[in-house]
């Protein structure tokens, strides 16, 4: 896994992340993409965003008034 967080610009504090997906997964990925028209890039943002979101609500890292 390689990954880089843009430290200054117009994407600060984004990251780009390269991951290797087993290739079971990479099928149910695959299926996945057949079943809601999304593309395999859209549903793996997708998924680090929702893990990202669930990891903060776990352990409280929202401001007050964000969610």
């Amino acid at each position: 896994m390689t990954m880089e967080i843009y430290k200054d610009g117009p994407l600060k504090g984004m990251a780009v992340v390269t991951v290797l997906i087993e290739a079971k997964n990479v099928k149910y990925l695959q299926h996945a993409e057949i079943q809601t028209g999304c593309s395999l890039e859209e549903l793996a943002d997708s998924l680090v965003n929702e893990g990202a979101l669930d990891h903060a609500r776990t352990h409280n890292l929202f401001e007050k008034g964000s969610s």
